[in-house]
């Protein structure tokens, strides 16, 4: 009976990229944007905010 395997023993491992942070962006406001938008909406674009900051440092 004849076993084969489909194993390597490459040592070379895949590349991986993050790109997780390469579509986000921080959200950047006007006054007006400010003067119109509700309480929650501004408290929905600062957390994104600090999300970004936190999460997806460039350098």
């Amino acid at each position: 009976m004849l076993i084969a395997s489909c194993v390597r023993t490459s040592p070379v491992r895949p590349e991986v990229t993050d790109t997780a942070c390469d579509w986000i962006n921080i959200i950047y406001l006007t006054e007006h944007d400010i003067e119109v938008m509700d309480r929650q909406t501004k408290r929905d674009v600062l957390s994104h905010n600090k999300s970004v900051q936190a999460n997806c440092k460039k350098g």
